[in-house]
């Protein structure tokens, strides 16, 4: 039973339910549908015209992994969601290193490494995945996120983001990780699993119509239920529970997909500001926002006649803090 909740949370885990329309779908965008070619696993609303690789790549019977890569036209944007690549793992025990295992090697059918929250985890990723098209890869900003899935039982769950400046022989561009991570631990062992993770690179001025199209390509992901059932065979296990929790990971994917649909204005500002390196604060005399440049000291001090400066304590008598 276990196992068959461990396959639903990471691959159901980027399910959402056909029912879930998008709010703004990007505008000028046409769409076609993607089919998995490998087993007929899933399909899921991609930009007509980019170039669209992936599929359903099978590891072992419990080890479905799916990875779905969009390219424009021009290449200049790559999208990606989920990543065949990445497999499970299990963390680095004392007993495990006293028989000469080490962080890379396999046990188990996974790969031995300690674990990684997801803001760290998509730090990683962001690296490995794009150090080599960058002449010079700068990490902006790295946040703890909301996790798509709350804690259970023995399950831990972190979510986080990372967002990067490419110098490219191109031109400058943004690229961006999100991943959630989950650890469950039991006695003396424990594993991990990277149960959420999309990513893209694009132009800087292709940004928000970027994270536009990526969610809502995400909207549409739709799992077959005749694929479903194969897999429950392949189990030869099924429950209410494990209906149950394929449901709650739709539900959880919904809600996620909804929230940040509704704040992605937000996420691309922030994203811009990381770029540019400036923070937002409020004007104390007026409440208006206003934007600062960030500095080493990482407080914001104001004066009466507006002065904004950053430095680690009150620069003087007359300058209150900035929130």
């Amino acid at each position: 039973m276990k196992r068959i909740l461990l396959l639903a949370s990471t691959f159901f885990v980027l399910t959402t339910a056909c029912s879930a329309q998008p709010g703004n779908p990007a505008a000028g965008t046409s769409w076609t549908i993607f089919q998995d070619p490998a087993e007929h696993a899933f399909q899921i609303a991609v930009p007509q015209g980019w170039k669209i690789t992936g599929g359903l790549y099978r590891f072992a019977p419990l080890d479905p992994r799916i990875m779905v890569d969009m390219v424009s036209p021009d290449g200049k944007t790559d999208m990606r969601i989920g990543d065949y690549r990445v497999p499970r793992f299990a963390t680095l025990t004392p007993i495990l290193r006293g028989l000469g295992f080490h962080e890379g090697s396999s046990y188990n059918q996974q790969a031995i490494g300690n674990y990684r929250p997801g803001w760290v985890f998509a730090d990683v990723y962001g690296q490995g995945r794009y150090s080599g098209l960058c002449s010079r890869l700068g990490l902006k900003s790295m946040q703890k996120q909301t996790p798509v899935h709350s804690n259970e039982g023995f399950a831990a769950t972190t979510a986080g983001d990372v967002v990067y400046a490419c110098e490219s022989p191109g031109g400058m561009q943004i690229a961006y990780v999100f991943a959630e991570t989950q650890l469950t631990q039991m006695q003396s062992s424990g594993s991990w699993s990277v149960n959420w993770l999309y990513s893209f690179i694009t132009p800087q001025n292709q940004a928000a119509q970027t994270i536009k199209i990526l969610f809502h390509a995400l909207s549409t992901f739709e799992i077959f239920p005749e694929w479903y059932r194969r897999q429950l065979e392949i189990n030869r296990q099924s429950s209410e529970d494990t209906v149950r929790a394929f449901e709650q990971n739709m539900s959880a994917i919904r809600a996620d997909y909804e929230r940040r649909t509704a704040a992605s204005q937000n996420q691309f500002d922030s994203m811009d500001r990381a770029l540019r390196g400036v923070d937002l604060v409020t004007d104390t005399v007026d409440g208006k926002p206003r934007e600062v440049w960030v500095g080493t000291g990482g407080r914001h001090w104001e004066n009466g006649m507006g002065d904004v400066v950053n430095a680690p304590s009150q620069p003087g008598g007359n300058y209150k803090e900035a929130k």
